[in-house]
């Protein structure tokens, strides 16, 4: 009796993780940061938690947006293994649209590392500090478009965080 309740657990517990397979508690976070007026950094937009990730695109419909006022975005780049196939900066609306993809693979999750501790940059937005110091503007994604695994299905991802640029004294 408990072999076989130990059995259907074990079967009941995989078919709910491959069910999960792409959809498990991930989602986009965008990183922070502090920079003196006219002084260049790296906002990083990492995956939290990543499925099998291939093909994220921002854009036509959603965007990046941010305060012009505060920041420029001067360029766009993939990183880990993620290329930037298309992109569009307005800095005069303040609004960025891109499209990344891990051209011949993609992103596999460490299963050895718990979950939680799992967060891999795939783009990074470098931005310029326009404004006086003490301005700020929250960095956010009103909608991520397209976010495919490597075999072309759809991931659901979860709410995006916020991120922040602050211009502080040099």
């Amino acid at each position: 009796m408990k072999r076989s309740f130990t059995a259907l657990l074990l079967f009941a517990l995989g078919t709910v993780l491959v069910g999960c397979e792409g959809s498990y508690r991930a989602r986009l976070t965008i990183s922070s940061l502090e920079l003196p007026s006219g002084a260049s950094g790296i906002v990083q937009i990492r995956v939290l938690n990543p499925p099998d990730l291939k093909t994220l695109q921002i854009g036509p419909v959603g965007m990046f947006l941010f305060d012009p006022t505060v920041i420029q975005i001067t360029a766009i780049d993939g990183i880990n293994g993620f290329t930037i196939l298309g992109s569009t900066i307005n800095n005069g609306l303040g609004t960025a649209q891109f499209s990344a993809s891990f051209i011949g693979g993609s992103i596999r999750p460490i299963l050895t590392t718990p979950w939680s501790m799992i967060e891999i940059p795939i783009v990074e937005l470098t931005v310029q500090a326009v404004g006086p110091v003490n301005s700020q503007t929250d960095l956010t994604i009103t909608q991520i478009d397209l976010c495919l695994d490597r075999i072309g299905q759809p991931i659901t991802l979860g709410p995006s965080t916020l991120g922040k640029v602050v211009i502080v004294p040099p």
